[in-house]
């Protein structure tokens, strides 16, 4: 089995509600940690991505003690990598601040993921990868596309602050895809909504994401839970999930990764979309117990220290 990770490796500089400031490895890094540490050992992860030449080294000697990490698709460049500062106002609330984007993948890049069985790709940074470049490997793979639309909902302004907008090509994004995961506030904003509106008004929109082309998608909601929208008997189902329980949230960082990571893996084991979902709630709870990536490689560990506790 060969999973791609499309994305962008970002220096995150996280300023907590409490405590101290931390420097952390972000972006690309939860999804391809997260597959590494849940993958069986002979299921291949493939991270593409461009890396800043300040940084390659970093990288490379951070995750090379993954043994089912292949490292041709990460491309070292030029440019400086981007960095993320993440400025918490609450203990989940936060806005970030950030620097120049990695150069777009292109259609060379994507295709060495064509024999992949899955490709995860997350926009990180919103140009992660060409528009054209996934449309090509679209025509040329039979990889299942899982698309965390993440910060292609957001702009940059002058001072390098994230805000939300709904960018005019977003159904082509969505067309594309097999599977979709949107946050709420991603959700809100490509439907036109409110942020007064109750969450009950996107289960009409997460059913028209269906009719858009992929076979599934999640409308994450932090705290409050998930709600999957999926096909079944060519009838659009909805169903709620709970989040789950956690009593002290140190980080809310890399959850969505985790989840997607968490969902991916579990479907590709199972074929059931409803069980991976919840996995991936599971996994994106515990990603709130530690600061940054710091507990990751841990994961299998508390997962299974949770089963023992559960029964």
């Amino acid at each position: 089995m060969k999973i791609g990770v499309v994305g962008t490796f970002i220096r995150d500089k996280i300023f907590p509600w409490k405590g101290e400031q931390v420097e952390s490895i972000g972006g690309s890094y939860f999804n391809v940690s997260y597959l590494a540490n849940l993958a069986e050992p002979e299921t291949e992860i493939c991270p593409v991505a461009c890396v800043g030449a300040d940084f390659y080294e970093q990288l490379v000697d951070q995750i090379k003690s993954y043994k089912n990490l292949r490292l041709n698709g990460i491309k070292r460049v030029a440019d400086r990598n981007t960095q993320v500062n993440l400025y918490y106002t609450g203990p989940q609330d936060r806005y970030e601040v950030t620097s120049a984007p990695m150069p777009p993948l292109g259609k060379d890049e994507m295709s060495i993921l064509e024999d992949a069985d899955a490709v995860l790709v997350n926009l990180i940074t919103g140009t992660d990868v060409e528009l054209s470049a996934l449309q090509e490997f679209r025509k040329n793979s039979n990889a299942l596309i899982y698309l965390d639309f993440h910060s292609y909902a957001l702009g940059i302004d002058e001072q390098g602050r994230r805000y939300y907008r709904r960018p005019n090509d977003w159904r082509d994004w969505v067309a594309l895809v097999d599977v979709l995961q949107l946050n709420e506030m991603e959700a809100r904003t490509l439907a036109g909504f409110s942020s007064d509106l109750p969450n009950e008004t996107l289960t009409e929109f997460g059913k028209q994401i269906l009719e858009m082309g992929p076979d599934v998608c999640h409308i994450t909601l932090g705290q409050e839970g998930t709600y999957l929208f999926y096909c079944n008997d060519d009838q659009a189902r909805v169903k709620e999930f709970e989040a789950l329980p956690v009593s002290d949230v140190v980080d809310i960082i890399g959850c969505g990764d985790a989840f997607a990571a968490g969902y991916l893996m579990h479907y590709f084991f199972h074929h059931d979309v409803e069980a991976a979902t919840e996995f991936g709630i599971e996994v994106a709870g515990i990603n709130c117990t530690f600061m940054g990536s710091s507990g990751i490689d841990e994961i299998r560990r508390v997962l299974r220290k949770r089963r023992k506790n559960l029964h």
